[in-house]
């Protein structure tokens, strides 16, 4: 699955037909990480017959390792490192040299033991695997324990060489090291670098801790910097900065913290407003309190706090009225408005106006939706989605020439929003025709690469994170012919996440065959007739669960194609009467897709045929999409599945659903040849009672 990582104020428990990939995982690289596995069948014939020699290549460099001693050795050396245990790799490294997986060996024998490694350990690993992947990821963790030891020279010497550069803690490191070594000030870089990490971050807190230490960074920008931590609710790194403050923080954060509505009320019966401190602690205090109860926040703003600052009031009115979109209250819309009147040169925040724009969009406030989408900055502002409803503002609104301007901008057949959008001008679904595929010469160059074999080779080990992370940093600097024709390895390798990935990256057109993959279509087919669900939406939600990798098993336990848990499959195997089913056979294929559709089946008649509902149920379980329908619109009429989907308030779940229709929509074109409708996948989501009357109960 693919998801987005916001907080939420409220804690889920997985839904019991599913896995439960939760908000503060790294979700977007797990998923990606737990849909590998090495299992499955071509999914289109060759293009070519230099096709199979470029396949033939790849098994030449990287001959068949699953049962061999020297295959064991690498994946008994893998589970030992995941453990933290160097020894099983140290003794495998003599028995793996010139292997193609030496170097990963080599690196779990040496990255546990980075807290009493030196740099001449580290320069004798460089030396043996230079310009290797495993090599630069050493060099990341090496340069976070020197930051974490103040090793400044070291760090000086082996920075220079990090070529990722996309871990922010080692560049606050080097930001310190700066900082302290060449006595520059570099508050303003840090200042911003720091706030963007949710928990700070060891190496963004060392360097900030270091420059307040010397003045650098204000009290005031401190206490701004608090108020964020707060935002994030993490306490305890607010806590871990109290030092720097004056005496009595400490205590006055963790009461802010831990019993902020007594803060508060107390604050409300004094006839003045504090001052100083404890004015910067009863700041605190409301933004918990908005966290918490944004109702009573709002009330107290608007009755009993007036003379707060307006910055400081458009702050935590914000933040309520974020905490109230999250909640799907009816009021939240209202109280963006009110924040937006508090101090109409404040600014939110992007992910706080991704809510102000959600919440509008659920009581159809279109003034309110348009000047939240006008207001993204950065790279925020092109995001498809809020130009989407930026434009359909402006026709609400009664701006059509605009709208239609917005639309084309980023209209498209194959994702989400450019799906809608195109329909938005009046224009059907329609696929262009399909990219060549790649010449055999150009698949057989990728096939040599050492970072795609070497990945290959761990997926056919089943060590997965390791080989997607090699097979991504293999493919910088490909131009798109080249990435291309790396995906057609994978392709013709029925590694179909790397398959499905890779060729999205390809520029300027799509091979269909490659991007939207149909493996398994005897099986998939057979199950759609015998339970009545869609083809296209069974194909799109299993590319979007376990990318057709049938043996995989994910961190939680759910199995096969479709992720089902054990209890789940027994529990389906009993109601459709599949008498034989014993859990071994919950990966194959033929029966995990006829388990997994009859399920969405069940699903799909609880929420009256709605594809969004259902597709939201099967991610987070049956029981909250009716829940996240009828919050604070129980009486209301019918919504539009886009608006619905859009106020899904689990990252995951919300990006899952816009993934499966619009996977759904394309698999519908590809395998009718016919135009099709995003729009109408989506529907109105009526209420929910009328939609359960005759449903009966689901694990």
């Amino acid at each position: 699955m693919v998801s987005r990582i916001v907080p939420l104020p409220m804690r889920f428990q997985p839904g019991p037909g599913k896995r439960w990939e939760f908000w503060g995982k790294l979700a977007s690289l797990i998923s990606a990480l737990a849909m590998l596995a090495t299992l499955g069948t071509v999914a289109r014939a060759q293009a070519s017959a230099g096709a199979s020699d470029a396949s033939d290549a790849i098994h030449a460099a990287s001959p068949a390792l699953v049962g061999d001693p020297v295959g064991q050795l690498v994946q008994d050396a893998w589970q030992a490192f995941q453990r933290g245990d160097p020894k099983p790799a140290q003794q495998a490294l003599p028995r793996l040299r010139g292997n193609l997986l030496e170097p990963w060996v080599a690196y779990w024998a040496i990255q546990p033991t980075l807290s009493t490694m030196t740099e001449a350990d580290f320069d004798r690993f460089a030396q043996a695997y230079p310009h290797t992947y495993v090599l630069d990821r050493l060099r990341n963790d090496w340069l976070l324990e020197l930051g974490k030891r103040q090793d400044w020279d070291d760090f000086a010497r082996v920075e220079p060489d990090f070529i990722m550069r996309d871990d922010p803690q080692v560049q606050c490191y080097a930001l310190q090291r700066e900082f302290e070594t060449e006595n520059r000030d570099t508050s303003a870089a840090l200042l911003p670098l720091w706030t963007a990490q949710k928990y700070g971050g060891a190496g963004c807190n060392s360097a900030a801790k270091s420059l307040l230490a010397a003045g650098k960074i204000s009290q005031h920008q401190l206490w701004m910097r608090l108020r964020r931590f707060f935002k994030d609710e993490q306490f305890k790194a607010a806590l871990g900065f109290a030092p720097y403050l004056p005496v009595g923080a400490w205590a006055g954060i963790n009461d802010a913290a831990r019993t902020p509505l007594r803060m508060v009320l107390d604050a409300a019966r004094s006839r003045a407003l504090p001052h100083g401190m404890q004015r910067q602690l009863l700041v605190l205090a409301m933004l918990r309190l908005g966290e918490q109860d944004p109702q009573q926040t709002m009330r107290l703003l608007l009755t009993r706090f007036t003379d707060l600052s307006p910055e400081e009031r458009a702050e935590i009115a914000y933040l309520a009225a974020r905490s109230g979109a999250l909640q799907l209250l009816p009021d939240a819309a209202l109280w963006f408005s009110q924040a937006r009147d508090m101090d109409p040169s404040y600014h939110p925040g992007n992910s706080t106006l991704e809510w102000m724009v959600r919440a509008a969009l659920r009581v159809r406030d279109w003034t309110l939706v348009e000047r939240a989408s006008r207001d993204f900055e950065g790279s925020e502002a092109q995001r498809p989605d809020w130009i989407y409803w930026h434009a359909m503002a402006q026709r609400q609104l009664g701006h059509p020439i605009e709208a239609q301007a917005l639309f084309a901008q980023i209209a498209s057949p194959w994702s989400y929003y450019g799906q809608l959008a195109t329909e938005a001008l009046g224009m059907p679904i329609s696929l262009p025709a399909s990219l060549s595929p790649p010449r055999a010469r150009a698949v057989e160059q990728q096939a040599e690469r050492p970072g795609l074999r070497s990945a290959l080779a761990l997926f056919q080990l089943n060590i997965y994170s390791p080989a997607v992370r090699e097979w991504n940093f293999t493919l910088r600097g490909l131009n798109s012919d080249q990435i291309h024709a790396a995906a057609q390895v994978a392709c013709d390798q029925k590694v179909w996440l790397l398959c499905i990935n890779t060729s999205e990256r390809v520029k300027g057109g799509v091979d269909w065959s490659q991007r939207y993959a149909m493996p398994y279509r005897t099986a998939i087919a057979a199950a759609a007739k015998s339970t009545g669900v869609n083809e296209a939406f069974l194909y799109g939600l299993i590319r979007q669960e376990s990318r057709f990798i049938a043996g995989i098993r994910s961190w939680a336990g759910a199995n096969g194609l479709m992720q089902l848990m054990p209890a789940t499959a027994r529990w389906v195997a009993r109601k459709i009467g599949m008498g034989d089913y014993t859990q071994d056979r919950i990966i194959d294929v033929g029966t995990n897709v006829t388990l997994g559709s009859a399920y969405l089946d069940m699903l799909l008649h609880r929420f009256g045929g709605s594809e969004a509902m259902a597709a939201a149920g099967y991610n987070a379980g049956p029981t909250r999409p009716a829940r996240w329908r009828d919050m604070g619109l129980p009486m209301s009429p019918e919504v539009s599945g886009a608006i619905f989907a859009e106020n899904i308030p689990i990252p995951e779940t919300r990006d899952y659903v816009k993934h499966v229709l619009a996977n759904a929509t394309v698999y519908a074109a590809l395998l009718t040849g016919q135009p099709q409708s995003l729009k109408s996948r989506l529907g109105e989501v009526g209420p929910a009672l009328l939609q359960q009357a005759d449903a009966e109960p689901l694990p």
